[in-house]
């Protein structure tokens, strides 16, 4: 994902593990760490992955960078391939860590909730790189403005953080631009199951504006709901009954717009004729 330059800290490490002064402080462990997280989520050399868990190695084990190396080595982030990730665990559980109190568990069963230090240091890292990538999610957001169901799959490199904002994203966008209600209907519906009900508040957003426009502007209100027929139905037949005539009357103009004889129109006819 990202190219190192001639000068980057980073790619001096990956030459001289042993060579390069042990990095201090939390704001350099933190630009370490993001940087050793990149380049390991592409192809990186077997070889780079001895060279990042030997410089974690060489600091003591409260300082930063170590935890820092440890948790991205450790896939804390889970955008690391698997194959890479098994690897540097191997190599960490295979390095000789020196003799404090966490080494043990790094060579039996590194974990990077073992240490709450360690942690809560990779919960600030991934934080800060997940504001970094805030900007690029903008593009994938068009990808599916654009293209719906047929947009590439969202980048590898997403973090949790990133996956939050995108999906609190697309909720507003089908809150306040019914133009783009359809297109993201239909990439949600072509999302992994799981995917999918993790963004559960798009379709339920779906469901809400849809119900309000069938009542509110009937005579621009869509044709079908875009997903989550039965909840619609339910919303406009609560509100149908609670409101009386009025109501009836603007979900009748709303029922001429229909195709006679769909389900949808079947649906609504019921409910006009109560």
């Amino acid at each position: 994902m990202a190219t190192l330059l001639p000068d980057s800290p980073l790619l001096a490490i990956l030459a001289d593990p042993h060579g390069v002064a042990p990095t201090i402080g939390r704001e350099a462990a933190t630009e370490i760490g993001i940087a050793a997280l990149e380049h390991l989520e592409g192809d990186p050399d077997p070889r780079d992955v001895q060279a990042l868990v030997a410089y974690a190695a060489r600091h003591d084990e409260s300082a930063p960078a170590r935890d820092a190396l440890v948790a991205v080595l450790l896939n804390a982030s889970g955008t690391i391939r698997r194959p890479v990730a098994d690897h540097a665990r191997s190599e960490i559980q295979g390095t000789d860590w020196g003799p404090g109190r966490e080494s043990a568990a790094l060579n039996a069963n590194p974990e990077v909730t073992a240490v709450p230090r360690r942690q809560a240091l990779s919960e600030r890292m991934l934080a800060e790189r997940a504001r970094r990538l805030r900007p690029r999610m903008h593009a994938v957001i068009a990808e599916i403005l654009a293209h719906g169901e047929d947009t590439p799959p969202v980048p590898s490199w997403f973090l949790e953080r990133n996956w939050v904002d995108l999906r609190d994203a697309l909720v507003q966008r089908v809150r306040a631009e019914p133009m783009h209600r359809d297109a993201i209907a239909r990439w949600h519906a072509a999302q992994h199951p799981a995917v999918r009900a993790w963004l559960q508040p798009i379709p339920d957003m779906l469901v809400e504006v849809t119900a309000q426009a069938i009542l509110q502007t009937p005579h621009r209100a869509p044709l079908a709901p875009y997903c989550g027929g039965d909840l619609v139905a339910e919303r406009v037949r609560t509100a149908v009954n609670y409101r009386g005539d009025y109501a009836r009357i603007r979900l009748a103009g709303y029922l001429a717009r229909l195709t006679t004889g769909t389900e949808w129109y079947e649906t609504i006819r019921g409910i006009v004729e109560g």
